[in-house]
């Protein structure tokens, strides 16, 4: 009952909300929709809190700091990821495909916010890092990088993707890794939202390397294997076979 009562005011709330954030979209600037949109965060988080019984804490937030660039390599295991991160770093950016720009709305949303447009189709997509580089250095904001691609299941694992590693080859931008068991409470999709607390753990910047096999073995540990420890250990784990071993 909870996670029908959940989802049902979550879905509309944002409904009604994404309809308000309109009215921001001629005014000068992305502070007015970025101050929305975290309002919106808190809103979210509350309702976790008071409705499906879902706490989230937040460890190692000193290493998030605001209005410098940097980039956050974490595990994506649910949309309350982004929201959580978000709600600690209002500035941040993200990379989308330049597909997205062409959708109407969507597109116009995307470019008010100053989100990172990037060729995801041609095979190449190392070879724009030092135009994202650029562009996350010069608006001093945080990136924020989900190696596997997609949102997984708990127990789930995708192949890294290499991006972080060539944002951080240079030396110029810090990288923080953040672990997470958020996918036990709030999976992906419309699934059932189960009451416990949602940890995450942000770590120190990663050692800069120009060793890839060296950096993503970093990613792989305190990023993936992290996270996985923490899902052992939060009793909600036994819902996931996958998880057992």
């Amino acid at each position: 009952m909870r996670s029908i009562l959940f989802n049902l005011a979550f879905y509309t709330f944002t409904l009604l909300w994404a309809t308000g954030l309109l009215i921001t979209i001629p005014l000068p600037g992305r502070r007015a929709m970025s101050r929305g949109i975290w309002l919106w965060t808190h809103a979210v988080l509350w309702m976790a809190r008071v409705i499906a019984g879902i706490t989230v804490e937040v460890r190692g937030a000193e290493h998030l700091r605001p209005n410098e660039a940097l980039i956050i390599v974490s595990k994506h295991m649910s949309d309350l990821d982004a929201i959580v991160i978000f709600h600690h770093l209002p500035d941040m950016t993200a990379l989308a495909k330049k597909e997205l720009f062409r959708v109407p709305v969507i597109g116009l949303l995307l470019r008010k916010l100053d989100i990172v447009r990037i060729d995801r189709q041609s095979g190449q997509a190392h070879q724009e890092m030092p135009r994202v580089i650029r562009a996350i250095r010069e608006g001093k904001r945080p990136l924020v990088v989900f190696p596997e691609g997609t949102r997984t299941l708990p127990g789930q694992h995708r192949p890294l993707k290499s991006g972080a590693y060539y944002l951080q080859e240079d030396g110029s931008l810090p990288v923080v890794p953040m672990a997470t068991n958020s996918g036990l409470h709030w999976p992906r999709g419309l699934g059932k939202r189960r009451p416990g607390r949602v940890v995450y753990i942000i770590g120190a910047p990663l050692a800069h390397s120009t060793d890839k096999a060296h950096f993503m073995k970093q990613v792989n540990t305190q990023v993936m294997d992290l996270s996985d420890q923490l899902m052992r250990d939060d009793p909600a784990h036994q819902h996931y076979p996958a998880l057992l071993g």
